[in-house]
């Protein structure tokens, strides 16, 4: 087969296909016009970068280093290496800086010890240390409003006119923050202060300005003068933002309200909330009101210094939305309309910044740090009773995905989603959906619980997995859950959950469980796997904590006495069955936030893939509820397909109807359930195959009802020829087409205790018609094996077999189209 006369005939097809575009305006939001202005900004300011390491210094001599420090920060965030030229020409330089010598100002010191903790903090434990000492020394503590807070140099303070500032305040909180991440203890007082500082100057609307504004009682409320602050002025977006990260910092670092005495875990303690949550919320509640992206609220001005806060601000607190605003997407959007494409940079100027260098790092930080992936998302649900208790353990997900970041070593955060307000697209950007709580999350309303079920069968239909824990001793939670997935599983096969077995992969997937902390895991399956799991609450006395109790004393940044052993065993257990179901559940497969939001929009639209110009069509054939169940096959085999021709395909749902089998030279079809066509669906793909379609179909997991049903639906597609065993030397066997020579392909079966592997030859039955294939069917699964997803509890073809059966089915289609 000549490879080069399919890629003239695609060529040719591609623009006939009539290829779907995009909404107007929505490329600027790709991932790839993302990452494309990462990489030109990480272009910019390489080039800018100074031959003695620096940027810009003498802009800021008396902040050196903090403008060199910013840029290394911008460029490890984007994805470079301490080891890299730039960066590590950046850290030679920035290394001659210390707080005795050149450097006394909080904002190089700050920005200095956050490279050093990201860059590497066990070679530069010690420079930490000296960094953290000297913030220490320069934090105000005086009976003034400005008690807790930070100015610009650490001698201030000992003046009379001495005033700390929100803006070097939030810099000291953020180094003092990554330094405690670092393995560097932080003194609780130092901590309480801090958290009295910013709770003292918050406005009554929620917001935070510039400085304190304080009733005087003599003097300017410098040092040692007594004054009562009463908020801090007009608010601002940066400034807010920065009051949000700082109270949240201050209950991440609080002590657990999940307590341990003698070995015994109390879990979902009445006041285990966040101490500063009502605070938070309004300072939500301001930027809500005030959001913007196109300019600093209250301000005008450091549009980007204001981005930089308002992404911070989003991904550590898990918030997607602000309102009904995405602040990713809508900030990316903007950054990428005001990007200067010439200097492949961002423009100071106007906006506040000095330098194009600062205003470009800014941009960089938020561009590469808001579109980390989303590892799993937790459900908020509002039901009758419900209170807080969707969030009965606020930090367990977080502390979840810190221990995850660290084993898979890779950036990652978590996120929220209301019920509520969440639409399809919403649940399709998470991996993974977390539901816990002490009472059932179906809502009250009829109408409401149906569209809820609905909305997450097609989440599971779409690869999606739902995690619910019943949390400590309660029934109603479960039972609730349990009627919830009798109304997402309504009409399908099985019995819903399932008690999993020893050898289920979600016990050996990664980390070793002591079976002394095993417990039981209920699942059910739909698709390639197991797509639900539900974690039984535990019996009254029995003295087992829930996982997200344990998660939620997990803490990396924990102060405080140690745990007894048998606790710290429990809370390691309860991290290896966290990682061993996200490992499971995910694949590691996690995509960047924007192609996670790109793909769930276009899968809304009918498409797997987003199109581009001169791309090819393959299409997949949908019959509503229960067909896409293995929606990474396809989409996984084109872009394999795409390595072998020179021609970039995509891939798309379509429905057994004349106006859309018509622009699908290649139909693919999979399930795992009975199905049926309507007389006039028949009728169609029997015009399909006239207009000279092609057809490869595969029952997932080798599901029995599905062959049956495809066989006697073919009868009414072609009621004069019927499914034949494709002979093992046929023609798509051999490497004519530009496949490979297959004689046999290994097939994986479940036997007891476990798995075989048998070699035997291709299996396939077909029809043909006018002296061509044209429908192909394998009994064997395929589809799933072409999700490679981890440990498939599918039986079928392996991955490596299902890909070579597959590449030559397509290559032969595409010699005979």
């Amino acid at each position: 087969m000549n490879l080069t006369r399919i890629f003239l005939l695609l060529t040719l097809l591609c623009p006939a296909l009539g290829a779907i575009r995009p909404a107007a305006g929505a490329e600027i939001l790709s991932p790839e016009a993302v990452q494309r202005a990462i990489d030109e900004g990480t272009r910019f300011l390489t080039d800018r970068q100074r031959s003695d390491g620096s940027w810009e210094e003498d802009a800021y001599r008396q902040y050196a280093p903090g403008t060199t420090s910013l840029c290394i920060l911008a460029l490890l965030s984007a994805g470079m290496t301490p080891d890299d030229g730039a960066v590590s020409r950046g850290l030679h330089y920035i290394e001659q800086f210390t707080p005795e010598t050149q450097q006394r100002q909080t904002y190089p010191i700050a920005l200095q010890t956050m490279v050093f903790c990201q860059a590497d903090p066990e070679k530069y434990r010690a420079r930490i240390e000296e960094n953290v000492e000297a913030l220490l020394r320069g934090q105000f503590r005086t009976e003034n409003p400005y008690n807790g807070g930070w100015s610009y140099s650490d001698l201030r303070q000992n003046f009379s006119y001495a005033a700390a500032d929100n803006s070097n305040s939030q810099f000291a909180v953020l180094a003092l923050y990554e330094a405690q991440k670092a393995g560097i203890d932080i003194p609780d007082a130092v901590w309480k202060e801090i958290e009295e500082y910013w709770i003292r100057l918050q406005n009554k609307d929620g917001s935070w300005g510039y400085r304190a504004v304080y009733d005087r009682k003599g003097g300017q409320g410098g040092a040692g003068v007594s004054a009562a602050a009463r908020g801090s002025g007009t608010g601002t977006g940066s400034m807010t933002c920065a009051g949000i990260v700082a109270l949240w910092v201050s209950d991440a670092l609080r002590i657990s309200g999940v307590s341990f005495s003698d070995g015994t875990v109390n879990c979902c303690d009445d006041g285990v909330q966040p101490r500063n949550r009502e605070r938070i919320e309004k300072g939500f509640d301001w930027l809500t009101e005030h959001f913007s992206v196109r300019s600093n609220p209250g301000s005008g001005t450091y549009l980007y210094y204001y981005l930089y806060g308002l992404e911070r601000t989003g991904r550590l607190t898990a918030r997607r939305f602000f309102g009904d605003k995405d602040w990713y997407r809508e900030g990316a959007d903007s950054l990428l309309g005001i990007k200067n494409e010439l200097s492949r940079s961002w423009k100071a100027g106007a906006s506040g910044e000095t330098l194009d260098t600062v205003a470009t790092s800014f941009a960089l930080l938020f561009l590469s740090k808001g579109r980390w992936p989303v590892l799993i998302s937790k459900l908020q649900y509002n039901t009758p009773g419900s209170d807080a208790e969707w969030n009965r353990h606020p930090d367990d997900l977080d502390h979840l995905t810190r221990h995850i970041e660290s084993a898979w070593g890779m950036n990652l955060t978590w996120q929220v989603i209301d019920a509520d307000r969440a639409a399809a697209a919403d649940y399709q950007q998470t991996p993974v959906l977390s539901i816990s709580g002490r009472v059932s999350p179906l809502p009250g309303d009829p109408a409401a619980r149906r569209a809820l079920a609905g909305s997450l069968r097609a989440y599971l239909e779409q690869g999606g997995f739902i995690l619910a824990e019943a949390l400590d001793g309660d029934e109603s939670f479960e039972s609730g859950f349990r009627e919830l997935m009798a109304l997402i599983l309504e009409g399908d096969e099985g019995d819903g959950l399932y008690l999993l077995p020893e050898d289920h992969p979600i016990w050996t997937g990664e980390a070793k469980v002591s079976p002394a902390y095993i417990r039981p895991l209920y699942g059910a399956d739909l698709g390639c796997r197991t797509s639900v799991v539900l974690i039984p609450a535990a019996e009254s006395g029995s003295g087992t904590a829930s996982l997200s109790c344990l998660w939620e004393l997990a803490d990396p940044l924990r102060r405080g006495p140690d745990y007894a052993d048998s606790v710290e065993e429990r809370i390691g257990a309860a991290l290896a069955i966290g990682q061993n179901i996200l490992a499971y559940a995910t694949g590691r497969d996690l995509k960047n936030k924007d192609e996670a939001a790109e793909e769930a929009a276009l899968r809304a639209d009918g498409q797997e893939q987003g199109p581009r110009r001169r791309e090819f069509y393959a299409s997949i054939l949908s019959l509503g509820r229960g067909s896409p169940c293995a929606p990474r096959a396809i989409p996984r085999l084109m872009e394999k397909i795409s390595e072998t021709i020179p021609v970039q395909t995509a891939v798309r749902q379509v429905r057994p109807e004349p106006d859309q089998l018509g622009s699908a030279p290649l139909l693919f079809f999979h399930g795992r359930q009975a199905f049926a066509f309507t007389a006039g669906q028949a009728a169609a793909l029997r015009d399909y195959f006239a207009w000279g379609g092609f057809l490869f179909a595969n029952a997932v997991c080798g599901n029995g009802p599905f062959a049956e049903s495809f066989e006697t639906e073919m009868k009414k597609v072609f009621p004069d020829a019927r499914l034949e065993p494709v002979p093992p030397d046929d023609p798509l066997f051999s490497s004519l087409y530009g496949g490979k020579e297959i004689k046999t392909l290994t097939v994986r079966r479940r036997r007891a205790g476990g798995w075989e592997e048998l070699q035997e030859p291709p299996r396939l039955y077909g029809i043909r018609q006018d002296g061509r294939w044209v429908v192909l069917f394998s009994p064997y699964d395929v589809s799933c094996a072409l999700e490679a997803r981890m440990q498939s509890t599918c039986p079928g073809y392996t991955p490596e077999s299902a890909y070579d059966l597959s590449v030559n089915i397509v290559l032969y289609a595409l010699e005979h189209l």
